[in-house]
């Protein structure tokens, strides 16, 4: 008897999921990915590779690491930068961009500043009336700019050395100071350098070591290792500080970001969310990293055991694509991306590694209508994300490996005949997929060397497309390439690598042809 040929559609959703069995994953959630680096979730649809990054900003002046990014609308409309100076000293450390001459231009500091164990310097944008922008450290007092002035925050009052800080109601919170990281100091309203208890300032010691401090719906968040806490009220009259939990805090200060209509953090089991509905206290967070709990869990184990410096760690948020992006310097150039996505099952995260940024520090922020995403390295250079096709000139790898597929009975050899891959081309493009049967299992299973996925380029219009350029006139947007793979195996993997500086694609969806072996 003929074998009977059946197709196999896998949607391309899920993102990477490193905590399935492997019997389970290709069965449960065959459009996930044992392995996918340099691809997100498209809005659209499937995995896409990721775009560039260019140096379009050139090299802060100084030494060593980018402590610190900013996109700033109202301060000069421009790029803030921050580096230890070189020759050390201590001054004039605070830079921003110049458009119109393509340099960076040194913000006058005061003498008394010093850089002397400064590892990062955090922004925290506010506007009374003009935009301004506040700069935060752990070693200097808290000092604000404005576009052209830099001025410190050196009241009686105030903390000498915060690190975090946040807006809210109308008065300037700071906390993290060295010498007392439990209290959560506020400023009087609408007087950021006036910390007078008179004129409505104040302190409030929150009972445990502040790591983190974030405004969101009206409530401020405080976040200890071990706890949670929330801030309501209006002035310091009525400010009144309650739990939010007491089981789990956040391990890593800059990953808490406001996405997908939540707070978002780094805690001991993965990220969480923390809702914004008023009973908060009365649910419990969940994590929404489940799926990558294996990548996680040594993340944090390196944390706890005091190999990875949580301080080092940073990520930055892509509004426009719903995502975040989580940066660990330490580990090389190693990071992790977190997706929104809406799927027949609702919306939910879909991550993915990173591979090839080596971000010290980063920011996000719209200038007009543009989102402008940006993040400096160790060399001191400031980079433009979401640009070219390329990392700096630097070829983007991008691997899409799928789960192995028993078609419900391991124990039955198939006949695969044929795989189909959806794809969404920006250009010209060019893949290299790679079949593997049984785990690669060298008893004498055939695997074929790669077969090569071209794709021409993206579509254009009659009277738009431009002769021999990326875009051709009456090009196909969704290539869909039928690849002959002629094998048999118990299982069976797809592989999809790209190593280039070719247009980004996006990979929609895969069907196989396949074919039940005949029981005898």
């Amino acid at each position: 008897m003929a074998d009977r040929i059946s197709a196999f559609k896998i949607n391309c959703v899920g993102g990477m999921n490193t905590n399935r069995d492997v019997l389970s994953q290709g069965e449960d959630t065959p459009g996930s990915a044992t392995q996918l680096i340099n691809y997100e979730p498209a809005i659209t649809g499937g995995y896409r590779r990721l775009s560039g990054f260019s140096n379009d900003y050139g090299t802060v002046p100084g030494a060593g690491n980018i402590l610190g990014v900013a996109v700033q609308e109202g301060i000069n409309n421009s790029i803030l930068a921050c580096r230890t100076p070189a020759p050390f000293t201590n001054t004039n450390y605070f830079y921003h961009w110049v458009t119109s001459s393509s340099s960076w231009a040194v913000v006058s500091t005061p003498s008394s500043v010093t850089m002397t164990g400064v590892n990062k310097v955090r922004f925290t944008p506010f506007n009374w009336g003009a935009p301004k922008i506040l700069l935060t450290d752990g070693i200097n007092p808290a000092a604000t700019y404005d576009g052209t002035t830099y001025t410190q925050i050196t009241h009686t009052n105030a903390p000498t050395a915060p690190k975090y800080a946040s807006n809210y109601k109308n008065h300037l919170f700071l906390c993290g100071d060295p010498t007392e990281p439990y209290n959560l100091y506020f400023s009087a309203p609408l007087a950021e350098t006036d910390f007078s208890a008179a004129n409505g300032a104040g302190v409030i010691n929150v009972g445990f070591e502040i790591v983190q401090i974030k405004t969101f719906r009206d409530i401020l968040y405080i976040f200890g290792k071990n706890q949670i806490k929330r801030l309501n009220g209006f002035a310091s009259a009525d400010f009144l500080v309650t739990e939010v939990t007491s089981n789990l805090g956040c391990l890593v200060p800059d990953s808490v970001v406001e996405l997908g209509g939540s707070l978002i953090f780094l805690g001991p089991d993965g990220f969480r969310p923390i809702s914004g509905t008023s009973n908060i206290g009365d649910v419990e967070l969940q994590t929404i990293s489940k799926q990558i709990q294996f990548t996680i869990s040594a993340i944090i184990q390196e944390i706890v055991a005091g190999s990875l410096d949580p301080e080092t760690v940073t990520s930055v948020v892509l509004r426009s694509k719903s995502q975040f992006r989580f940066f660990i310097p330490a580990e090389g150039t190693f990071g992790l991306l977190g997706g929104l996505r809406q799927t027949s099952q609702g919306f939910g995260f879909e991550f993915s590694q990173l591979f090839g940024i080596a971000a010290t520090a980063a920011s996000s922020g719209f200038i007009g209508v543009k989102e402008i995403v940006i993040h400096g390295d160790s060399t001191g250079k400031v980079y433009l994300q979401e640009s070219g096709q390329s990392f700096d000139g630097v070829d983007i790898l991008s691997i899409y490996q799928t789960p192995y597929y028993y078609f419900e009975d391991p124990t039955v050899r198939k006949n695969f005949y044929n795989i189909t891959t959806f794809l969404r081309s920006e250009g010209a493009s060019e893949l290299l997929l790679g079949v593997s049967y049984d785990f690669e299992d060298s008893q004498g299973v055939f695997n074929p060397a790669n077969f090569t996925i071209s794709t021409q380029g993206a579509a254009a219009f009659y009277n738009e497309a431009v002769f021999d350029a990326a875009a051709i006139y009456d090009g196909n947007p969704s290539p869909v390439t039928k690849t002959n793979i002629s094998g048999s195996g118990f299982s069976v993997a797809f592989k999809y690598v790209t190593n280039d500086t070719n247009a980004s694609h996006t990979i929609q969806g895969i069907v196989l042809n396949y074919a039940i072996n005949d029981r005898r």
